[in-house]
């Protein structure tokens, strides 16, 4: 095998797919990314059973072949290169090493044959759909922060596309709930997408698809089965297993009667709930309730610690309802926060008890739902 690149090109395919290598695997040639040099491009992929990613760049093939090389060493040579430069790479005469020329640099790396190397077929994905980079990227960063981190509930531990209706019409929905706060967000139903049922995507797959997103020049293609998913656009496809389990009913826990609501300013909500939240900065995280009070165009924040003392602040507000006091985790309701990107935020509550529903007012297919703590 012999071939040249551009240093530029490749690290940019390295940087989209290694990061899904496990370097240290059972299987070594999972620790590998596989280098497939042909005519006039050079295919890269990497797997560590549950996500295939693969990306091409434009090459000058001599030799055609197929070798791998240490993922993780393979990326820090390449991004210490001269951007722009030629690469040149071929195999040594015994085929167990690959040696790297750049200008007057030299590597000679250890390589794996890729006779055992797994590739996750994409054959039966039989639906088949589009939507644009800009709409997958706000769905994944409206929710992906509300993903559970508990292996034990693992269905949680991912986001959940599934079809949905909302006033008799259809969309594509994401959601995420870790059992504490739950983030949805909508886009009009693609075509095609109609015979969806649902899958939950991996957090792994979300990250590692989030980083190579911006990337994206106009459109995704979508294929999927009940099993696997695949994202494709520009020169790049991933490939991803889903979690074999089912997403609870998450409509039972959407409060449907909360009848008092306010707005207030989102940045001027935030910094007074870092404020009185300082007072708890290192305690435990039951510590970290923050304790809300709604009463006549007022709302009251406070927190009480144990060890440190007490913090109390007050926000004009428009409301002119019963008077309420409700408790919140501090980082969770800060984190819903930072999902809204109006100037204010609608926060709309039914008890002290119930949870409580959190939109930005200027989009409509954002939605959260925040449940209380005991204060």
């Amino acid at each position: 095998m012999e071939f040249k690149t551009n240093s530029s090109d490749l690290v940019k395919a390295l940087s989209h797919i290694h990061g899904v290598v496990e370097v240290r695997h059972t299987l070594p040639i999972l620790s590998n990314i596989i280098l497939e040099a042909k005519e006039e491009e050079l295919i890269l992929s990497s797997t560590n059973l549950d996500i295939y990613c693969a990306d091409r760049i434009k090459s000058e093939t001599s030799v055609s072949g197929e070798i791998s090389v240490p993922a993780s060493t393979f990326f820090e040579i390449v991004k210490r290169l001269p951007a722009g430069s030629d690469v040149i790479m071929s195999t040594s005469d015994s085929g167990n090493e690959l040696i790297l020329k750049c200008g007057r640099s030299k590597f000679n790396l250890s390589t794996l044959s890729t006779d055992d190397f797994p590739i996750i077929s994409e054959n039966d994905l039989t639906i088949n759909f589009v939507v644009s980079a800009e709409e997958l990227i706000r769905m994944i960063d409206k929710t992906k922060f509300a993903i559970s981190n508990e292996e034990t509930r693992y269905y949680l531990n991912g986001i959940f596309f599934h079809k949905a209706e909302r006033n008799s019409i259809s969309f594509l929905r994401a959601v995420a709930t870790d059992g504490h706060r739950l983030a949805q967000y909508d886009i009009p139903l693609p075509q095609g997408a109609e015979e969806i049922t649902g899958i939950i995507i991996p957090k792994k797959t979300i990250f590692e698809l989030r980083k190579v997103l911006d990337d994206a020049n106009g459109d995704v293609s979508i294929s999927l089965n009940e099993n696997k998913i695949k994202f494709a656009f520009n020169e790049l496809k991933i490939i991803s297993k889903v979690i074999d389990g089912t997403f609870p009913d998450y409509t039972k826990v959407i409060p449907e009667n909360n009848d008092k609501t306010f707005k207030t300013i989102n940045n001027d909500l935030k910094d007074a709930i870092d404020r009185v939240s300082a007072v708890a900065i290192n305690e435990e995280i039951k510590s970290k309730a923050i304790k809300f009070s709604l009463d006549s165009n007022k709302l009251y924040l406070s927190v009480e610690s144990q060890s440190k003392g007490s913090a109390h602040e007050e926000i004009d507000i428009n409301y002119n309802g019963n008077k309420v006091d409700i408790g919140f985790n501090s980082k969770y309701i800060v984190d819903i926060c930072n999902e809204v990107d109006g100037d204010e935020v609608d926060i709309s509550l039914l008890d002290s008890i119930s949870p409580a529903i959190i939109l930005d007012k200027t989009d409509e297919n954002l939605f959260f739902v925040l449940m209380p703590m005991r204060i």
